[in-house]
């Protein structure tokens, strides 16, 4: 019975995690729920036509004012010496001084492109989001299927427990029922989880049906190994960089539109008056006796309060200010996290090369150690059920460590600004 039990605790557990290089159905996975995301997500939409409404803002914005059109009927007519002026009616349009429009438009530009960036930035969040979610999900996937090899391991041991140990050794029923108690609670653990991230996918793409076969693999990223070059990048590349930088345009812009404030706007227009015959029509012809007074006319508004223009010049240099300040000030910060960012990329293939080139197969190796004990002696159960459950663990831990490699690798995409390439794909048999 024991070299039985062997044999089938042999098949169900001796396997490992290893590189597949079968097509990256993985990849073409994590490309269809990026683009049903671009199409589907309801907070990208939004980002997305706030961006085209501040670009169609633009002209309307920044285009002259409507004319202006007055009419007045004078209730009782003005005498004058040509005849009674009844109505008047007057049409004018304010132009800017010059120059000034032409700046309007480029500061409208450049709030546009502020709406455009944050619409890249949740663009870039989102698919962050989407690739952390399909990790989480391979890893949850690998771990229910490693604990359902774990648990039949375990229940073809309780069922043959008495044909394997004394009926009088209670030990081994106790770790075997242990066992069988922490798989049962881990495999509702992961289900639990795995429904809540499918969940969570479906939310962030619109896919109503995730198919189980996109998530039996992991797809792996070449790294760049020089970190300077992705520093580099970083401070070139980053949204909140380029968000920053277009503040301290967007304030400089700031600085000539108050300058155009502090000088005179005008005022260019036409205007007719309604004559009418004099009353007295028996007196002497007088020159121009009936005729509409028509004419033009200029004004302009007259920015001579110096106070106010000061202040508008000194708010317009002290947001520069701010805005310079704030370029640095994001510069130091991802100087700062690059660092901690890289740090955790490379402890993490550290980690992941550690248990695929020595810890697994050193477990493995243990596992088959203890499996020939096993079957030249029963009596060894209890060593080889506790080898067995520490190489499950270890699997476990594995899969960990693959996901948040993968995690990581998403998340120094998005701080560098730019997607690394993706290779064979690393999967569980």
């Amino acid at each position: 019975m024991a070299k039985k039990v062997t044999a089938v605790v042999v098949a169900i557990l001796v396997f490992s995690i290893v590189q597949v290089r079968a097509a990256n159905s993985a990849t073409e996975a994590l490309t269809t729920l990026i683009e049903s995301s671009l199409q589907n997500n309801p907070d990208l939409q939004a980002v997305f036509f706030n961006w085209q409404a501040s670009r169609e803002a633009i002209v309307h914005k920044t285009a002259l004012p409507d004319p202006q059109i007055n009419f007045r009927h004078n209730i009782e007519p003005i005498q004058t010496r040509t005849g009674e002026q009844d109505q008047v009616l007057t049409i004018s349009q304010m132009l800017p001084y010059p120059g000034k429009q032409k700046t309007a438009v480029r500061l409208n530009h450049q709030m546009s492109e502020n709406a455009r960036i944050k619409y890249e930035v949740r663009l870039r969040d989102l698919i962050t989001d989407i690739k952390k979610t399909f990790a989480e999900i391979w890893f949850l996937s690998a771990a229910m299927r490693a604990t359902e090899k774990n648990r039949e391991l375990v229940e073809l041991l309780n069922r043959n427990i008495n044909s394997i140990q004394p009926a009088s050794t209670l030990m081994p029923v106790i770790k075997v029922q242990s066992q069988q108690a922490q798989n049962a609670n881990d495999l509702i653990r992961y289900s639990e989880l795995l429904a809540a991230q499918k969940a969570r996918l479906i939310a962030l793409t619109g896919i109503e049906t995730l198919p189980q076969e996109w998530f039996t693999q992991l797809p792996r990223h070449v790294f760049p190994s020089d970190e300077a070059n992705l520093l580099e990048q970083a401070l070139s590349r980053k949204l909140e960089i380029q968000a920053a930088k277009n503040s301290s345009r967007i304030a400089a812009t700031g600085i000539r539109m108050a300058r155009y404030d502090s000088r005179p706007d005008f005022m260019v227009g036409y205007s007719r008056a309604f004559t009418g015959h004099r009353p007295d029509l028996s007196g002497p012809d007088i020159p121009g006796e009936g005729k509409d007074s028509v004419g033009v006319f200029v004004q302009m508004n007259l920015p001579v309060w110096g106070a106010k223009n000061r202040s508008r010049m000194q708010e317009a240099v002290q947001k520069k200010r701010e805005a310079d300040a704030q370029v640095a000030a994001e510069q130091n910060k991802i100087r700062a996290d690059f660092s901690e960012l890289f740090f955790t990329l490379a402890n993490r293939r550290r980690l992941v090369e550690i248990y695929r080139d020595t810890i697994l197969p050193q477990a493995k190796t243990a596992m088959e150690s203890a499996n020939a004990l096993f079957q030249n002696d029963s009596s060894n159960f209890a060593d080889y059920l506790e080898t067995a459950s520490t190489f499950y663990a270890l699997q476990i831990a594995a899969l960990r460590a693959e996901a948040d490699l993968f995690s990581s690798a998403a998340d120094l995409e998005k701080f560098v600004g730019m997607p690394f390439e993706l290779t064979e794909s690393a999967g569980q048999k």
